[in-house]
């Protein structure tokens, strides 16, 4: 199991996907997500959420993210920022999962421990030393392509099936990645 981080583990935390499939799958009538990007200057986001069953609006969740901030973000803000608001969304109905406080989303503890951290300049490729780095994420990425998993959240769908846990990007450990790439590496030889 991974050492707590900053006091806390991401492990503790239910990812947003999870949490979206549950209400998904629970709510009767025609349940529907709604996103807008209300902000974007600058390389900072902010996105509104909205979660609705038929024409009735359940709750809505807000994001705010930063091109640049964690490794992620480098590349995936407005994705990230989009899945924090459905998050907090899903939160807000009731989605939280059964201890209260454990309501933020992994992605939001994710991010939590990327402002905590060392700020990710020295080369180590992330701003906290139990996620993913950059050059893990990099091997990683140019491995799933080769597997026809060409964006990201292909990627994180095929290290979900490899690691039999739900994986996201965001909150990806340097222990999983390690695995997986090995796994990889074993089967390309």
């Amino acid at each position: 199991m991974e050492a707590p981080l900053m006091g806390f583990n991401l492990e503790d935390y239910e990812p947003v996907a999870a949490r979206l499939a549950r209400w998904l799958e629970q709510t009767e009538g025609q349940p529907r997500v709604i996103t807008h990007l209300v902000h974007y200057q600058e390389n900072r986001c902010v996105f509104r959420a909205e979660l609705w069953v038929g024409d009735v609006l359940i709750s809505t969740g807000w994001a705010e993210e930063t091109r640049g901030d964690g490794n992620v973000n480098r590349t995936s803000h407005l994705e990230n920022c989009e899945s924090s608001a459905v998050g907090r969304a899903l939160a807000n109905a009731g989605l939280a999962g059964s201890d209260p406080n454990k309501r933020p989303s992994r992605e939001e503890m994710g991010k939590v421990a990327r402002a905590g951290g060392t700020g990710g300049s020295s080369g180590s490729g992330s701003s906290h030393p139990s996620l993913v780095s950059d050059k893990q994420l990099e091997a990683l990425r140019k491995m799933g392509k080769r597997r026809g998993h060409g964006d990201d959240e292909a990627l994180a769908e095929a290290l979900t099936l490899l690691l039999g846990k739900t994986i996201g990007l965001l909150t990806l450990t340097r222990a999983d990645a390690s695995v997986a790439i090995g796994e990889w590496t074993k089967s390309d030889s």
